[in-house]
């Protein structure tokens, strides 16, 4: 797939099908993360697969509000995170552990829509609650959740998720986002 066509086709709605994905799923996702470049080859980023029934409900239960009806049906959960002892902090402070993780997150997204998946990255959780859900060690730090799975049937879900989203994709045009000097 030529990689325009791929990010214009990136899938992240919200009407999931339920069923299971196969097992190897989230190591094909996170290969695409493996290949990241990052600060001085450090790869800060973690991601934990939550498929099984206990781990889903820990962690959805840690999902703010208007995310929780949906993701109810997600068959995984990817939670990214940084584990802050591989940040790579320049000699002036500046840290790079959260842009590495989102590179490798936009991998992930792109590995899962040339799959056919829906992957939709997620804010709203509760931090401290992940942290707990899944026993993170102390310094790695959840900073997106993921929920990963095939397209779902819009009329098995409830009117109002089915609705949110749909329609053309919108983006600032690139004059907006170009500045030439």
């Amino acid at each position: 797939m030529p990689l325009l066509d791929l990010l214009r086709d990136r899938l992240a709605g919200r009407v999931l099908d339920p069923a299971p994905l196969p097992p190897e799923t989230a190591a094909e996702l996170v290969e695409a993360a493996r290949w990241t470049p990052s600060c001085r080859n450090l790869q800060p980023w973690r991601f934990h697969a939550v498929a099984s029934a206990h781990a889903l409900t820990r962690v959805r239960a840690a999902l703010s509000p208007g995310n929780r009806p949906w993701t109810d049906r997600a068959p995984l959960l990817l939670v990214a995170a940084v584990r802050t002892a591989d940040d790579c902090v320049t000699d002036d402070g500046r840290a790079y552990a959260d842009f590495d993780l989102g590179m490798a997150v936009t991998n992930v997204l792109h590995a899962a829509t040339e799959r056919g998946l829906l992957c939709r990255p997620m804010a709203g959780f509760d931090p401290a609650a992940v942290r707990a859900a899944l026993g993170l060690a102390d310094d790695v730090r959840a900073l997106v959740v993921l929920a990963v799975g095939r397209p779902g049937d819009p009329a098995s879900v409830d009117p109002e998720i089915a609705s949110r989203g749909v329609g053309p994709r919108t983006r600032k045009p690139l004059d907006q986002l170009l500045v030439v000097h």
